[in-house]
């Protein structure tokens, strides 16, 4: 066989000059396998004189033919028995010795044996398929065999499916013995709070409130940091008795067995319990009474059987109206105003309130009832007297002083419904209100002087609102002469009493603009004095003419 083999080189040896890789190689090798280029190197793959020129992959990937054999992952899954139809070589150096189908991206996973779904789908395959998370003892053998260390960041190999292989522990094994899917999901990691069933994986359900506890409630032990993370200490919580979570506000008064006055549904004392049934008390508790905490009468230590005197409201209760209702004829009793259903609304109402001096009506009904009833902060139940401008500042200044004395004269004009309503009767002043002064807002003659706005002791005349459009001509004269309150426009000038021109003849078909002039001189129509001879307004021509 060997001599075979030396006149096999020999021959080779005076072949033309050719290069003899090209004559026995199909191609170059790719670059994982370049280390096994060369003539001499071809029989470590295939087999010498065999018909089937396959390679001997599985003899050198060992980890590969050992799950080919014991059928796990995905090549132990094929039917397909020949490595070429995946990996080929002999195309090129840069060759990729992977062919995926249909592409790597979308590799069907499942074919792995591990599904992929929740927020594993989103991961980019080497976010997984790296040497970090490489645990599988062959898979390290054979990257150390081979002296790459590399390797593990290119196989796809030697992951395992325990969530710790590549998640961090931050329990701290102290769930070593359940799996990770006991509490959680790959969709969201923190959805072990709401899903987790605490009824039946712990020896402690949670009943009535504290189902709504948070968890660090009662897990308030940490584990201590693993990375980034901290979290809970979830096993060895005393809960043989109430105590050992909750404080005894009771300071040890009435024993160790809670439930004789609580339940889980809540810490609020349960009236069914006859312990502390508190209608079988001298004080059977109604109204807002059964909403107060305990410790709100029950001030002092092991104070529960005997207390203070509570036969009145202000043996607890500070008298929030300051004595206001202690006086002589006054009815101290609270119920006159106030039930135990609480302090608001009170029972004093519109018609206890017509009672008083100062019958509300009104834009007062709808005030409440502190509006009045609170002076800088402190109550107020009397005062001197009940005229308006004992609670509204007067608008007016100084005016009207002399109406203050009655204690209804703001009614003359204002009405409790609004204020800003007025009822005022302009007729019984010194100026009525006629034709368009009746359409006026108030504001048009009523001018605010110092921010107020004036009302008493106006000037009435025309002039003082009008401008006199007429110059002066009419000063000893009347604006109501010639004018009416109807409209300025004159209808029907008397000319024959008012005038030294009567107006006879043509002249009464004449426009009053025929006659009156406007004049540069006086800037307007000139009405007096007016010339009226004929020939100041006609021509006359020589008769001879």
């Amino acid at each position: 066989m060997k001599k075979h083999l030396y006149y096999l080189f020999l021959g080779l040896c005076f072949l033309p000059v050719i290069p003899l890789h090209a004559q026995l190689s199909p191609g170059p090798l790719a670059k994982v396998h370049s280390h096994l280029s060369g003539f001499t190197n071809c029989l470590n793959c295939h087999t010498w004189g065999s018909k089937d020129f396959n390679p001997k992959c599985l003899d050198c990937h060992t980890t590969i033919q050992a799950r080919v054999e014991q059928e796990l992952g995905y090549h132990g899954q094929l039917e397909e028995k020949d490595c070429a139809v995946c990996h080929s070589d002999h195309i090129g150096v840069d060759f990729q010795m992977i062919h995926w189908e249909p592409s790597q991206s979308k590799f069907d996973h499942n074919k792995t044996g591990y599904k992929l779904d929740g927020k594993h789908i989103d991961l980019k395959c080497r976010q997984c398929h790296s040497k970090d998370f490489v645990v599988q003892e062959d898979v390290l053998a054979y990257s150390k065999a081979i002296d790459n260390s590399e390797m593990l960041n290119s196989t796809f190999l030697g992951l395992d499916f325990e969530c710790s292989s590549c998640h961090l522990d931050i329990h701290k094994k102290e769930f070593a013995d359940l799996g990770c899917e006991q509490c959680h999901v790959t969709a969201s990691w923190a959805e072990a709070r709401a899903s987790f069933d605490h009824d039946y994986k712990t020896t402690y359900p949670l009943r009535g409130a504290h189902k709504k506890v948070e968890c660090e409630k009662c897990h308030t032990e940490k584990q201590s940091k693993v990375g980034n993370f901290q979290v809970a200490v979830y096993g060895g919580l005393k809960f043989d008795r109430c105590t050992a979570c909750h404080a005894d506000k009771h300071k040890d008064a009435f024993g160790h067995n809670c439930l004789q006055c609580h339940s889980e549904k809540t810490f609020k004392i349960d009236g069914s319990a006859d312990v502390m049934n508190h209608n079988k008390t001298r004080y059977p508790l109604i109204g807002m009474h059964k909403e107060i905490a305990c410790n709100k009468c029950h001030t002092k230590d092991n104070q529960y059987k005997d207390l203070n005197s509570f036969n009145e409201c202000l043996d607890c209760h500070k008298d929030y109206h300051q004595g206001a209702f202690t006086g002589s004829n006054r009815d101290p009793a609270c119920d006159k105003c106030h039930s135990v259903k609480g302090f608001f609304p009170t029972l004093f109402g519109v018609k206890e309130h017509d009672n008083t001096r100062f019958a509300l009506d009104g834009a007062h009904l709808a005030q409440p009832c502190v509006f009045c009833h609170l002076d800088q902060q402190a109550p107020i139940y009397s005062w001197s007297t009940t005229t308006c401008v004992t609670c509204h500042e007067s608008v007016h200044g100084k005016q009207f002083l002399k109406y203050q004395s009655e204690a209804s004269w703001c009614k003359n004009c204002h009405k409790t419904s609004d204020w800003a309503q007025l009822s005022f009767e302009h007729g019984n002043t010194t100026f009525p209100l006629t034709g368009k002064h009746n359409d006026m807002a108030c504001v048009f003659c009523h001018k605010a002087d110092a921010g107020i706005i004036q009302y008493e002791i106006l000037e009435t005349s025309c002039r003082s609102c009008h401008n006199d459009v007429h110059g002066d001509q009419f000063q000893s004269q009347k604006c109501d002469q010639c004018h009416g309150t109807g409209a300025w426009n004159i209808p029907r000038f008397d000319h024959l009493n008012l005038t030294q021109f009567p107006l006879d003849g043509h002249h009464v078909e004449l426009n009053c603009g025929a006659c009156h002039k406007y004049v540069q001189a006086i800037g307007t129509i000139r009405f007096k004095p007016i010339k009226h001879r004929c020939q100041d307004c006609h021509k006359f021509e020589d008769s001879e003419n």
